[in-house]
């Protein structure tokens, strides 16, 4: 997957770049993160490429935003990569690479890695479940009745809360095993 192919997608409607990142922090963090140092030259070769156009606009905090619109050309560009099929096994995942390497600290600093990593999880599951608890008190068509828009957007955000359930998961059998040979209670 590319960040270019992300931000076609996100721009259904039009945004600025400030605006895509807000919409990494809300609605895929669970699968995808960008920085505005990599949305904004993206944004960039995307507009060179003629998949983008960009408008400037007013802005009363500050300078004119530059709101980015997709073109036919990118609306077609996206749907090939869609037809393209699924992409797989390209992920890269920093802390299971950590993992692989843990032994080159002693036993109590793995626990303690591994404590933090399922917090870490556990604050993301809990950030979702907030997601969806509001979605379903807020819209009568949740789940399934939503329009195709927000129903595949219902299927990654299902899918990050399995993903956070079942590492957290993962993390409490790591846990237990790590203490039992370290010899160290839990907790």
């Amino acid at each position: 997957m590319s960040l270019p192919h992300v931000l076609l997608g996100m721009l259904a409607e039009p945004a600025s770049g400030y605006d895509l990142k807000q919409v990494f922090g809300h609605s895929v963090q669970h699968f995808w993160q960008a920085e505005l140092s990599q949305i904004y030259p993206a944004l960039s070769k995307l507009e060179k490429e003629g998949l983008l156009r960009s408008t400037n606009v007013a802005s009363d905090k500050g300078p004119n935003r530059k709101i980015y619109t997709r073109t036919r050309q990118g609306k077609k560009a996206l749907h090939d990569w869609l037809l393209d099929g699924p992409i797989c096994r390209t992920e890269r995942i920093s802390y299971l690479t950590q993992v692989f390497y843990l032994d080159a600290i002693d036993a109590k600093q793995r626990i303690a890695f591994m404590e933090e990593l399922k917090a870490d999880f556990a604050a993301r599951l809990e950030e979702l479940q907030s997601v969806e608890q509001h979605w379903s008190e807020n819209d009568p068509s949740y789940p399934d009745n939503l329009p195709d828009s927000g129903f595949v957007k219902q299927m990654t955000l299902r899918s990050g809360l399995m993903k956070y359930q079942m590492t957290i998961k993962w993390c409490d059998e790591c846990l237990g095993r790590m203490r039992e040979r370290a010899g160290v209670e839990d907790g």
